[in-house]
């Protein structure tokens, strides 16, 4: 039988089910919830298993996640509300709205390991810093350029703004000349600063006015208020074999009751299931969706989700979740689907995050789908990937 006019088989569909409460069961995760949506019409939206297993709370349709890096396609679209106002190019330095990246420098290391910082060939655009092939690192222990970073993260005081610590990430050197490579790290927070720069307003401030707020996003947001703490998903850390140990006090920082000094374009945003699925539907038609105002044109869109990277940077585009995928824009985008080995289109594009959310938009399908966990370490490349074979598998028009 099929689910209105979306084209699905219900039977076939709701196979979500008993995925979701087999990944509960096995204790891989201690709850998710999905929703896909095809032709504006909602084909799925169910949840299995618990917001908190300590309080024996299960998800429901309006508990908030942690979304971590799927923030970074929301300062995308938000970055791209100034390029369709011609403030930007984005091919322009970063040094024209930062200019502590006038002069900054790549930690090269010679065949003996010796580390010596020299000028960048080129200067940072806001091309590389949306596509991540700007140099800058994440903070860790494994590169000169890592190390630089987390210097700066733990000497930095939690006083600093978005735009402050954009200006101390160009202090510290890079992993490799602007453009030369890919890889993931700080680009989207400096783009966050930049949105800054540019609007004249805080980067949430912002966010908020141009894509937020016209979309209904009630629940997205830099910080989860005290009275919305409730509806709030504890994070798990799985081990195989165990059952989930709550882990977000010791791994990971608290989220904020109030918009925080620091907004992270990276991965800072709070949001629910439906927030994030509205996102998506905005992105699938073309920057508008049925029931609201143009966030962006459909030409744009189009350019978010086009593949930015070069053969030499793709070598670097090497994680199990990205093989068959190119990086447009602050997004991943399907570039060949029996190589990703899953049943999806080209096109196909979006972003996940450090606990397991992930989402996808699907305009040759006029289709979207968003996956909700909060577990660490997140599998990308097997949670997300066995629920879409499912939706993909669903199909029957």
């Amino acid at each position: 039988m099929r689910i209105g006019n979306t084209g699905f088989d219900s039977d076939r569909l709701n196979r979500l089910d008993a995925l979701l409460q087999r990944f509960v069961d096995a204790d891989e995760i201690a709850g998710a919830a999905v929703k896909v949506v095809r032709h504006s019409e909602t084909a799925y939206r169910n949840w299995k298993g618990y917001a908190s297993i300590e309080a024996r709370k299960p998800i429901q349709g309006d508990t908030l996640y942690r979304i971590y890096s799927m923030t970074k396609t929301f300062t995308s679209v938000t970055f791209m509300t100034l390029y369709e106002q011609g403030l930007i190019r984005l091919d322009d330095p970063v040094y024209e709205f930062i200019p502590n990246f006038k002069h900054i420098k790549v930690a090269e290391t010679d065949y003996q390991n010796n580390v010596s910082l020299v000028p960048a060939k080129r200067p940072i655009t806001l091309r590389h810093l949306a596509s991540m092939t700007s140099g800058l690192s994440y903070p860790n222990d494994t590169s000169p350029a890592g190390k630089a970073m987390k210097a700066i993260h733990e000497s930095t005081p939690e006083t600093a703004t978005t735009l402050d610590y954009a200006k101390a990430a160009a202090t510290a050197s890079l992993a490799f000349h602007p453009g030369e490579h890919w890889m993931y790290g700080f680009s989207h927070d400096v783009l966050g600063a930049v949105i800054e720069v540019v609007s004249g307003k805080r980067f949430g401030e912002y966010m908020k006015e141009a894509v937020l707020d016209p979309l209904g996003l009630n629940d997205t947001a830099f910080c989860c208020p005290p009275e919305k703490r409730d509806r709030l998903a504890e994070g798990y850390a799985h081990e195989k074999g165990k059952k989930p140990v709550n882990a977000v006090p010791a791994i990971v920082e608290p989220v904020p009751d109030s918009a925080p000094a620091f907004e992270s374009g990276g991965g800072g945003l709070i949001s629910s299931l439906d927030d994030v699925s509205r996102f998506a539907q905005m992105l699938v038609k073309g920057g508008k969706p049925d029931d609201g105002p143009r966030i962006l044109s459909r030409k744009t869109v189009q350019l978010i989700a086009s593949n930015q990277l070069n053969e030499t940077q793709r070598k670097d585009y090497n994680w199990d979740s990205l093989w068959g995928y190119g990086y447009g824009l602050c997004v991943r985008t399907m570039l060949n689907p029996a190589q990703t080995g899953l049943n999806g289109s080209v096109g196909e594009f979006a972003w996940d995050g450090m606990m397991g959310t992930w989402y996808c938009v699907d305009p040759l399908e006029d289709m979207t789908a968003v996956f909700m966990i909060q577990r660490l370490p997140c599998e990308n490349a097997n949670h997300p990937r066995r629920v879409m074979q499912v939706v993909y598998g669903a199909l029957d028009d």
